[in-house]
């Protein structure tokens, strides 16, 4: 009998090739509404790509030499079937090929040979198949395949049904190409509300032919719409060894945010023994999350950290506390508390809250924390709001500092601070005029200080400044006159005055000129400038013995230093001098405008002895007639390399007294080499190394090095592997490193990565690998460890 619609509008088409019934095969003819696929003797969208064993699963290998990284190939889907995606795919019409067909009343329709049967962006293919057009069930043998997008299904035999949408396979493999996910299974089920049921199977994501690793388990869901899987009474098999059984286990499928248990951390160290934390992510809406951290440590105890973050349009808030009740290597509790609030309000107000406290000076050299913490010896406290408009901003400050190191004075905490800056400079007027204006109440715990040093209280400090602007393209000229004033109210101040007070004039012209000219170096053209800068400064001398250090400290001498007004930073103290500085710099331009290189060289010459210093010696006074002759090299030779030094040279006595060095080579994301070089004479030298660099496409190596010439020591010594392949990578580092001046510790951190189902081992070294320049840019790139 003929075939019938059925009352869901269903309408099929039954195509006999020419000759279907002879004994000979014909090709099976393609529909002009759908997409030629295999059957039709081609495969959209890789038809450049060379063919593959597992080019029925869709993979598609590289051709040799273009891979892009490390894997051989990937899934490639063919285009979708065409589909109208504003009608219900039950309310779209079944399209049914098929070299022959047959129906009878009671038994539904019988095809064979090539059979396929598509419904919107759904297809089914096989090479035999029995339709029951009133239950809508189809079962299919001989070879199944059930495509939909991003879903591959391909088995021994299917049953579907067209009106519930769901499709059973046995005997089956199954990719999902969207995340490069395959696996094989007894039986797979493509559910009606569009997850993966799998029975008997495994997941994994490494390339077909590939078993590093797999989770086997009797029930495996993939749920696409959470982006998550589940796996009961899973063996997790490396190699094809069965090395872990998780009776229950969540996995992310996808790159969102997802509540469940994250991959443990394990590391060993001497001081500290064996250690492993189990962090558990409570997704509690997409505005807010928290991090559970439960962390055993063999030789203290076990420690409790939490996370939380809260977000809007607003303020972006994390709130970190730690708890470690009886810690059995120092006999008391230990804790953390952190709260971190940055915040836009407006596009003019801006707010910022950073708070953390810590039980004792050594906890954050022997615990580790979630909390983003900046300061080694001074933990900051900042709560902050800013206003901000075209010509001025003021500022509101409370900063207080928790020290945690001993030998370290205590910083004055600012209770409260209020900061005026204005300047009427719009880039359009010759003349200006500028104010800052700023009012701080210092207060801290002066026992054990004596002198001024004990001197708490306020200060009133008061910049205003006229100054001009003439500028050309071929140079300019800034004449400024201002006024520095302080005035202080003092308490504790012992036998100093309790209200002191500096006003001095300040006096300086700047300028410079710009010469320009066409070269070429090593056959490639630059524009090259040349830039003489002439600086005259005048600030008179005031006697400011009696004049607390609140927030004052000595500049680093630099090629910048010969054109700064103070040599101090803060607005305690104000350096007399009499001074004229010359800079002279030249830089290269490439054609497209990309500063390649600027080179400076520049000598300050002094009329007067320099008298104001911070400990007020009289045998600490400037007297020469000329400073150091500093110098400052920045070269940018290309994408992957730069190059900066400075460093200052005594002319006198002919030797250098400072140099600063910094080299960074970054050819890609694993090639990578930094170093860094300090010295001051008398003070420090010390010099850091690091680097990333493949020994061949799976294999690299690792380091750092930081050592204190000074003190002849090493500070931090670490040395590392890392395997890494399509679906798998490990790390294994090995560090020795200074925890203070006499106490070194030693560990071994293993790290372990499972692509797709995320990290297990350590993060221990994460600090260590970011004085590897760029290291952390390239894990977070890859999302590995």
């Amino acid at each position: 009998m003929p075939l019938q619609k059925s009352p869901f509008f269903l309408f099929i088409s039954l195509i006999l090739a020419p000759g279907a019934y002879a004994d000979t095969e014909t090709p099976r003819p393609c529909l002009t509404n759908l997409p030629k696929q295999e059957a039709c003797g081609a495969s959209s969208g890789a038809d450049n790509r060379p063919a593959s064993q597992y080019s029925q699963l869709d993979w598609f290998p590289y051709a040799p030499g273009t891979a892009p990284g490390i894997c051989s190939g990937r899934y490639i889907e063919p285009a979708n079937i065409s589909s109208d995606e504003d009608t219900d795919i039950l309310d779209q019409p079944i399209i049914i090929n098929a070299e022959q067909g047959s129906s009878s009343l009671g038994q539904g329709t019988k095809l064979e040979g090539s059979v396929d049967i598509a419904q919107g962006n759904r297809r089914l293919q096989s090479e035999s198949a029995t339709y029951d057009q009133v239950t809508g069930q189809l079962e299919l043998n001989g070879g199944a395949s059930y495509r939909e997008p991003g879903l591959l299904l391909r088995g021994e035999t299917a049953v579907a049904n067209t009106n519930t949408l769901e499709t059973t396979l046995t005997g089956a493999q199954y990719v999902m190409h969207e995340r490069q996910i395959r696996g094989d299974v007894e039986r797979i089920t493509r559910r009606q509300d569009e997850s993966i049921l799998i029975e008997n199977g495994s997941y994994t994501v490494c390339p077909p032919g590939d078993e590093a690793w797999k989770l086997q388990a009797s029930e495996i869901i993939l749920d696409k719409s959470s982006g998550f899987g589940l796996a009961k009474h899973a063996a997790l098999r490396v190699a094809d060894v069965p090395i872990l059984y998780l009776p229950y286990f969540y996995f992310p499928i996808d790159d969102q945010r997802h509540t469940g248990f994250l991959y443990p951390s394990i590391s060993m160290s001497n001081d500290d023994g064996a250690s492993i934390s189990t962090p558990y992510y409570l997704n509690l809406s997409p505005q807010m999350d928290d991090t559970i951290v439960p962390h055993y440590i063999e030789k203290r105890g076990f420690l409790l950290e939490n996370e939380f973050r809260y977000m809007n349009q607003y303020t972006h808030n994390t709130l970190t506390t730690a708890f470690l009740p009886n810690d059995n290597l120092e006999d008391r509790d230990r804790w953390l508390f952190s709260f971190v609030q940055p915040g836009r309000w407006t596009d003019k107000l801006t707010s910022e809250i950073n708070y953390i406290h810590v039980s004792d000076n050594d906890y954050l050299d022997d615990l580790s924390t979630l909390a983003d913490i900046d300061g080694d010896s001074h933990l900051s406290r900042i709560g902050r709001v800013t206003y901000t408009e075209e010509l001025w901003q003021a500022d509101f400050l409370l900063q207080g500092y928790q020290t945690v190191d001993e030998d370290t004075d205590r910083p004055y905490q600012r209770l409260p601070e209020l900061t005026f800056n204005g300047d009427t400079d719009n880039n359009e007027r010759i003349m200006n005029a500028a104010l800052i204006a700023q009012a701080t109440n210092f207060y801290r715990n002066n026992s054990g200080f004596t002198g001024i040093e004990r001197a708490n209280g306020g200060r009133l400090h008061l910049e205003p400044e006229i100054y001009a602007n003439f500028v050309k393209p071929w140079g300019y000229i800034k004449p400024s006159a201002k006024l520095w004033y302080s005035n202080y109210n003092l308490t504790d101040a012992d036998d100093f005055d309790s209200n002191p007070s500096t006003s001095v004039p300040i006096l300086s012209i700047d300028s410079g000129l710009v010469f320009e000219r066409n070269t070429e170096f090593v056959g490639t053209t630059y524009k090259q400038t040349l830039e003489p800068r002439l600086y005259a400064l005048y600030v008179p001398y005031e006697e400011q013995s009696g004049i607390p250090d609140f927030d004052t400290t000595e500049y680093n001498f630099n090629y910048q230093s010969l054109f700064r007004e103070n040599r101090y930073s803060g607005y305690d103290h104000i350096g007399d001098t009499q001074q004229v500085s010359l800079g002279l710099t030249t830089r290269l331009f490439s054609d497209l405008g990309r500063e390649t290189l600027s080179a400076s060289i520049g000598q300050a010459y002094f009329y007067s002895d320099r008298k104001v210093t911070l400990d007020d010696d009289e045998s600490n006074y400037s007297n020469g007639d000329s400073s150091d002759i500093a110098t400052a090299i920045n070269w940018r030779a290309n994408k992957r390399l730069d190059l900066s030094i400075d460093a200052n040279f005594d002319h006198s006595a002919f030797r250098n007294t400072e140099n600063n060095l910094s080299l960074r080579y970054r050819a890609d994301e694993n090639r990578i080499f930094n170093m860094n070089y300090r010295y001051a004479e008398g003070i420090r030298e010390q010099s850091t190394f690091g680097f990333m660099w493949p020994v061949d496409k799976n294999w690299s190596t690792l380091g750092v090095w930081q050592y204190d010439w000074f003190n002849k020591n090493d500070v931090d010594l670490a040395f590392g592997v890392e395997y890494e392949s399509c679906c798998w990578q490990t790390r294994v580092i090995v560090r020795n490193w200074l925890k203070d001046d006499d106490d070194k510790d030693t560990a071994l951190y293993v790290q372990f990565v499972l692509k797709g189902l995320g990290n297990l081992g350590s993060n221990g070294g994460s600090s260590l690998l970011e004085k590897i320049t760029g290291f952390k840019q390239r894990d977070d790139n890859n999302e590995t460890f």
